[in-house]
């Protein structure tokens, strides 16, 4: 009742603010019912969700106001699992030839599919990893966006007053990433210490030339955090023996962003990307302590392990400059379009005790077909990164057919060797037991 409360609330505001002659309200959104279940035996249902979205969008003379709210019924986890999250609410006043938008917002950078490069401004929530649709794991940031247009070119500027992170899953969920490194010692995650100040307010910046129809370009400035974590680490001795705490770290530093795309042929299109980290952070463990059985030490290596982490001061966590750079060609023939992608993170100032590659390479490739005057859409969307010899595959069907009802399913495989005990990049050897296939139907209004 609270949740339909507030919701009702926000509705009588937008209704209340004071009307022009030209003032309008308008109510769209989606009921949807999502499932997944594993593809494994015994075929367990993994998530089942009932969501529904509205959008409230309030027109006056010199702007708009716009409310976009979920509720969501997550019934795999309790019968009274019910969720409410404002994902947007913001103001649009419109200038001569400039617009500012002020308040919780999403903000999407960058032209990579299927990953993050320069798109870092707005956090994702991959507590239950792909089971929800990409669209939807975006959370809103409070900020101001003010964008100036010099004909089709423009300038826009964001001032972001506190940073906030990618929400990740618990250390005992399925879907919680593989560490850089094995270990049977018990490990507890600690959440940030650094707490919001002044001067870690985050502010970007990016041109966009779009006054040439052959070509787009985007050259971006931030001052911003990174919003994935690394773990700094620290061992600590109780009456029931050691554990192993992990602390979440986040970095601010300054990064230069480069995106664009060209026509070269009127089907071939060539997209590439690129950032540039002033410092980003990485694990290392120096050589004696890799030397030591982590994963089942006997006692006199444990206490070898504890007299190298006492002598740490550092987490194990070092700063290094990285950069990310994408490139990709789009090709459109026979009503299909291919998009593939290649994509390289190396690391400056690189010294053998890091566990992430210096260069880590993957590739992307989707397909896209219509049929049936695009009523019935067939995606084929793929991931392989070179160093861990992983996968991720995701077929999916959408259909169309009936007016304002969607039907869609996929799935999601994942596939692996064993990267090793030192490894610190993303691996989908983690999900290899959580390949799923999904079935949802929305009805939008």
């Amino acid at each position: 009742m609270k949740i339909l409360r507030y919701a009702l609330g926000i509705l009588t505001l937008l209704l209340c603010f004071p009307l022009s002659s030209h003032a309008q309200l308008n109510i769209t959104g989606f009921v949807r019912n999502y499932n997944a279940l594993l593809t494994q035996p015994d075929h367990e249902l993994i998530t089942g969700r009932n969501r529904l979205r509205m959008d409230f969008a309030h027109s006056f003379s010199k702007g708009e106001i716009a409310v976009s709210n979920d509720i969501q019924n997550i019934y795999t986890q309790s019968a009274d699992s019910i969720q409410y999250q404002l994902r947007e609410a913001y103001v649009d006043l419109y200038f001569k030839s400039s617009d500012l938008r002020i308040g919780k917002q999403i903000i999407s950078w960058g032209r990579a599919e299927g990953t993050f490069i320069s798109d870092i401004l707005t956090p994702v929530d991959i507590t239950e990893f792909l089971t929800q649709d990409f669209a939807d794991l975006r959370l809103g940031i409070p900020a101001i966006k003010y964008t100036h247009y010099f004909g089709s070119d423009y300038l826009q500027l964001v001032l972001n007053p506190a940073s906030r992170p990618n929400k990740l899953p618990s250390l005992d969920n399925r879907w919680f990433p593989q560490l850089p490194f094995s270990t049977s010692i018990p490990i507890n995650i600690q959440p940030s210490t650094k707490e919001p100040k002044l001067k870690n307010m985050q502010l970007a910046g990016r041109y966009a030339f779009r006054s040439n129809l052959d070509y787009d370009l985007d050259l971006g400035l931030l001052y911003w955090h990174y919003p994935t974590p690394r773990y700094s680490k620290s061992l600590q001795t109780q009456l029931s023996g050691v554990q192993l705490n992990l602390r979440k770290k986040y970095t601010q530093n300054f990064i230069a962003t480069y995106s664009g795309s060209l026509n070269l042929t009127d089907r071939l299109i060539l997209t590439s990307e690129s950032t540039y980290h002033n410092n980003r952070l990485v694990d290392y463990f120096p050589e004696d302590l890799r030397s030591l059985d982590l994963q089942n030490p006997a006692p006199a290596e444990l206490l070898q392990i504890g007299q190298i982490f006492s002598q740490n001061e550092d987490g194990f966590l070092k700063e290094r400059p990285w950069l990310v750079s994408m490139l990709g060609l789009q090709y459109n023939r026979w009503g299909i379009t291919a998009k593939a992608q290649l994509i390289n993170e190396h690391i400056f100032n690189y010294d053998p005790t890091v566990l992430q590659e210096q260069n880590f390479v993957y590739t992307t490739l989707s397909l896209r077909r219509s049929f049936f005057r695009d009523t019935l859409q067939l995606l084929a969307f793929s991931r392989y990164n070179f160093s861990g010899h992983d996968f991720w595959f995701n077929p999916e069907l959408t259909y169309t057919g009936i007016d304002a009802v969607e039907f869609t399913a996929g799935t999601h495989l994942f596939g692996a060797q064993d990267p090793g005990s030192f490894y610190g990049h993303l691996t989908y050897n983690s999900f290899a037991q959580n390949s799923f296939a999904y079935l949802s139907i929305s009805a939008y209004f």
